[in-house]
């Protein structure tokens, strides 16, 4: 693998770990500024804040995997289906916006993540697997 295939491998983990792990920190710090871009149908089933609590929490789990390249197949997979259902509930909910188009950066980010066949990428891939 080049050094630069390393160097945009890093980036993109470090660009999608930023993201998840600094906005799960601040919907659980603040819910309050989220509530809006929560569904109607989540907040007739459970609590916003409460919701806002568990989705942050697992932006910073899932951010924090990506960031250590545990098991990164699936968190970035993990990633891209939570951007997908961020993209299309405000979309649906809100409309398209520049917030959305920010959204699909993001996810775009998780996908290639997720395809990233590189040395580099599968040795983050097996570092949080077990060994006998």
């Amino acid at each position: 693998m080049t050094e630069n295939a390393k160097i945009r491998h890093i980036l993109a983990r470090l660009s999608l770990a930023i993201v998840f792990i600094g906005i799960g920190i601040w919907e659980v710090i603040q819910p309050s500024y989220w509530a809006m871009y929560v569904p109607p149908f989540v907040s007739s089933i459970i609590a916003t804040d409460t919701f806002l609590m568990f989705h942050g929490s697992a932006l910073i789990i899932i951010g924090t995997a990506v960031l250590l390249g545990i098991y990164l197949r699936f968190t970035s997979a993990l990633a891209a289906l939570t951007m997908l259902s961020i993209i299309l509930s405000v979309t649906y909910y809100l409309g398209f916006s520049d917030i959305v188009l920010r959204d699909i950066a993001i996810f775009v980010i998780a996908v290639a993540l997720f395809f990233d066949d590189s040395d580099y990428a599968r040795a983050a891939r097996f570092r949080g697997k077990r060994r006998s």
